[in-house]
């Protein structure tokens, strides 16, 4: 089917041009957000990033309390054993994108305690890849009226999300690492047992002015300790840092 005429291109230019601005994955999704409320209703969201393997190692919740998270997690780990996103790759001719309708759903656990209590009505959920195919960002919209996603917003959603996919892409290949860098872990990285202690703190969500007061060191002292932590780890970012030592 042929797009239709009343696409707002402009828009979807500027929204691409926004989200392309922003250069740290997180930030980014969170644009996305900012940027798609533009183009497509919802009243909350949800993102998770996932490492290479397919876990979660963070998120970014939006008019969402942490307990609605932490529930989902939990139920979905005891009906699959863990939060991992199993046999999924890209399409290359088509977003993957995907629209509950959850008062057509069949009634159960997840539906009486998680959907119900949030007066959810309809999630539209899309997956952003990196460059080797694998799923690292899921987005889930989420909607309290009683009012599906339009054709047309599906079909905005369908031109948009190719484009923000390249864009994410971005973040998995802005630096060429050395031979051997993706198996750094704690244990090869010859960390000095201040940098372990800089890195637990760091691991924590400690800032780094805090870090100064708590091993009593000057602020320019921490930030060669991470400085070189960074550089021992091949990381650029604490997000980075968090996945390579978690594995």
């Amino acid at each position: 089917m042929a797009p239709s005429a009343n696409i707002p291109w402009q828009e979807i230019y500027d929204v691409t041009l926004a989200c392309g601005n922003v250069h740290e994955r997180k930030a980014f999704s969170v644009e996305v957000l900012s940027q798609l409320k533009k183009l497509c209703d919802f009243d909350e969201s949800l993102v998770y990033f996932l490492d290479g393997n397919g876990k979660i190692c963070n998120q970014y919740l939006m008019n969402i309390d942490k307990h609605w998270s932490t529930m989902y997690l939990e139920y979905f780990s005891k009906v699959e054993g863990s939060f991992k996103i199993k046999n999924v790759r890209e399409n290359s001719t088509k977003p993957m994108m995907n629209i509950r309708a959850w008062n057509e759903e069949s009634s159960s656990d997840f539906i009486s305690n998680y959907i119900r209590p949030r007066n959810l009505q309809y999630s539209l959920g899309f997956v952003l890849f990196d460059i080797n195919g694998r799923p690292r960002t899921i987005f889930a919209l989420d909607r309290k009226k009683d009012e599906n996603f339009s054709e047309k917003e599906v079909e905005i959603l369908n031109l948009i999300i190719p484009l923000l996919n390249n864009l994410h892409k971005n973040f998995f290949s802005q630096k060429t690492v050395s031979p051997g860098a993706e198996h750094i872990s704690w244990e090869t990285a010859n960390l000095t047992p201040r940098e372990i202690e800089v890195v637990n703190l760091l691991c924590k969500g400690v800032s780094p002015a805090s870090i100064s007061e708590t091993l009593h060191i000057s602020q320019s002292t921490t930030n060669k300790h991470i400085a070189h932590i960074y550089e021992k780890m091949h990381v650029s970012t604490r997000q980075e840092l968090i996945v390579r030592l978690l594995g």
